[in-house]
């Protein structure tokens, strides 16, 4: 699916437009909702998730949220669109849990992993949040036996924190520090 890379107005949204080798990473948008429904239809992309796969009206409900995010906390959740031909290819961002810490997560078309983009679109979300996200540290995790995903967390310099249960699933825990600079 094509995708049309205009940003809305919003100014928080519209100065977060990231480019890297292969993707141009940008808020996600109201016009992601039909790739958002393949994405999230697509039971190997949701294996991990206890809820398992979601409908339209769910992914209308979570677009609405991730939106919102964006209007209030000035961060949230990019769309993944491959440069070569302009196709959404997955989402990556950020999400505040309901604790208050910031965690950053990705999801990706499964034609899509194993080529590195998971982690090209990390490395770029993780650099963009030291200049722009007013936290000292971002949470990642994923599940202890998917190993592609704790491979990235760790390619992108996350740290090992512990092991842990999230949604009753055991699940490895990593942190990334942000060092803003010291105004003397």
């Amino acid at each position: 699916m094509n995708i049309n890379n205009n940003s809305d107005s919003n100014s928080k949204q519209s100065n977060s437009i990231l480019e890297t080798q292969r993707l141009i990473l940008r808020p996600l948008q109201a016009e992601d909702f039909e790739a958002l429904c393949v994405l999230d239809s697509d039971p190997d992309v949701r294996s991990y998730f206890p809820e398992g796969v979601l409908n339209s009206e769910e992914v209308r409900t979570e677009l609405a949220r991730y939106i919102r995010a964006w209007h209030t906390n000035g961060f949230g959740l990019f769309a993944a669109i491959e440069k070569q031909n302009n196709q959404f290819i997955g989402r990556c961002g950020f999400a505040k849990l309901s604790s208050g810490e910031v965690e950053f997560g990705y999801l990706f078309l499964p034609t899509y992993w194993g080529k590195g983009y998971a982690t090209e679109a990390s490395q770029a979300l993780l650099k963009w949040a030291t200049k722009h996200m007013p936290v000292d540290h971002i949470t990642g995790f994923a599940p202890a036996n998917h190993l592609a995903s704790i491979r990235v967390l760790e390619k992108c310099g996350m740290k090992f924190v512990k092991m842990g249960n999230y949604r009753d699933i055991a699940c490895a825990f990593y942190r990334f520090d942000i060092i803003k600079p010291q105004i003397l």
